[in-house]
Order: structure tokens, then sequence, then C-alpha cells
């Protein structure tokens, strides 16, 4: 059985269909490093009041998907383009009253053996999360019933790479598929980027996907996606990058340098990386993005 983060995931790598001039990506300025950092740093300022807010850094950090697809496909018995935009939309509805009551305690095992014991909260706080959780209204479709819940376990991404962490397995009527809910219970949350919306546009530089840190605990090799080809080839670039940090969290910064040959290149995107010293280890802390959002770091 396969366990997806998501249904449908669209990749990040592949060819864009179109050429361009290699001329297009200018080396970085100082005015543009300067507010790459200002921004880093406000980033920092927010996780590290949400750090304080909760009490102290938290055990697990949740990056990405909090409900996982379970199985090939939903089956023959369900319309699976409804099904699927309902899932998105939260609307689902239990035919029996789920537990009220939280479980004991759990464990989250990550993949360097480390455990942690951590709180498990009920089956239908678990459902309450799936539908608030919903991005996408859809006013049209039917609801997902949840039939039936189990405590298990199921591989989820967090800020220290994956790990098994405890979750509830809904059972949905008609679909051979189920969905699992992380189960973990936190008050550890950032809050929405200030004027987000306002934000668009602004140079970033390639995103940082995820992260490697280095035996000597002060080095992280960092992934994204950039030029196939190294910058001395005609359509290539190489990359360097800086950290801005804090006493809970690092934000990695990485600037393309590109080779601006007058040759024509197709928009092709490949996994390429770079690495970067801290100023002191890495230890506990965090990796977070520009908009204060933690990032998977394997160790």
């Amino acid at each position: 059985m396969l366990r997806f983060r998501g249904f449908g995931l669209v990749a990040v790598l592949g060819l864009v269909v179109g050429v361009a001039g290699c001329t297009t990506a200018s080396p970085v300025s100082s005015a543009q490093a300067a507010d790459l950092h200002r921004q880093a740093q406000a980033a920092l300022t927010r996780w590290d009041a949400a750090v304080a807010a909760s009490g102290g850094a938290p055990d697990f950090v949740l990056v990405g998907e909090r409900t996982l697809f379970v199985g090939n496909d939903w089956g023959p018995n369900i319309d699976a383009g409804n099904a699927k935009v309902a899932w998105y939309a939260g609307l689902f509805v239990a035919s029996e009253p789920l537990p009220t009551d939280a479980p004991p305690a759990g464990s989250i095992r990550w993949q360097d053996g480390t455990n942690r014991a951590v709180a498990v909260i009920s089956a239908q706080q678990a459902l309450t999360d799936m539908k608030t959780t919903g991005g996408s209204p859809c006013p049209t479709c039917t609801p997902l019933e949840v039939t039936g819940a189990r405590l298990t376990t199921a591989t989820f991404q967090s800020s220290k790479g994956p790990a098994e962490v405890p979750a509830w397995e809904f059972s949905l009527k008609d679909a051979e598929a189920k969905l699992d809910q992380v189960a973990v219970k936190t008050r550890f949350a950032v809050p929405p980027v200030p004027g987000a919306e306002d934000q668009t546009g602004q140079w970033v530089g390639p995103s940082v996907m995820s992260a490697t840190a280095g035996v000597d605990g002060i080095t992280l090799t960092v992934s994204f996606v950039g030029a196939p080809e190294t910058g001395d080839k005609g359509c290539g670039a190489d990359y360097t990058a800086d950290a801005v940090e804090s006493d809970n969290a690092v934000v990695v910064i990485v600037y393309e340098h590109r080779n601006t040959l007058p040759v024509a290149c197709t928009d092709v995107g490949a996994t390429r990386t770079a690495r970067v010293t801290l100023a002191r280890s890495f230890g506990s802390r965090t990796l977070i993005d520009l908009q204060a959002q933690p990032i998977s770091v394997t160790r």
C-alpha cells in the first residue's frame, strides 16, 4: 500500500516549453542582497516569537501536507473527481460520532533512530483539523462520508526529515483509499506573513526545497531547482549561498550566477545544491524560508 503526500501533486522539475536567452538573470545587486537579508531577519523574528509563544522549541514541526492519501486510487465505486476536490475543500461528514477522548501519548521516530514522546489528539479533533485545513471551497461538491477511524502511524515530512508519526486513518464510504491525518497535538504555529499579498514579484532567487546537515554541525547543503549545467556552459549557472541566523532558526539565501553568453536556452530545471557554513552548529534549530515556513533537514 502506497502513501502519498497529497494526491496528484505537480512535479517541480521538468521542461517548460519555450526558448529564452541566458542574459535575463543578472547577478544580485548589493541593494537586492540587503533586502533579502532584511526579509530573512523578519522571518526569523516571526519564528522566534512563535517559539516563545509556544513555551519553547517544539519537538515536532510538520513540513508540508497534514493529510496523506493511502492507496493506489479511490476505487471504482466513488466519483474520484468529486472525492479529490471535496478533500481539498475540507468537505467531510461522519456517519457516526467519532471518539472525542485523546489516546495515551504516542511516539515519533526519525530515520536516525531518535524517538520523541508526544501528545495525541482524538479522532474527532483530527477530523475537525481536516475540515479546517481545506483551502479551496467547493459548494457544488458532495462531502466525503467518514465511516471509521483507527489510530496508526504514517511517514510525514518534518523539519528534521521523514518521521513515523501517530496518525488517524479514516475510512471513506464507497472508497478503497483511506486518508491519514497527522495526530500530534501541538500549539506551535507561525502567523501569516503581514502583507504577503503585496510581496509578489520580489526577487528571492532559487527556493530551497530541502537540506542536509553536515556531520560537523556547521555546514548545510541545500537543494533547489536551478540550471542543469554549471556556469562555464552556455546556458549554465553557478550558485552560492549565505545564512541569516537566530537562536531558533536559520534562513539560507541562494544566489544564482548565470552564464550571460547570448545563446538560446530551453527552460529546463534540475536539482542543484549549494553549501553554506553557519556561524555556529545547526543543532536543534529549524531551517525556514523567507515566509517563515519550515524546510526539511536530514541529518
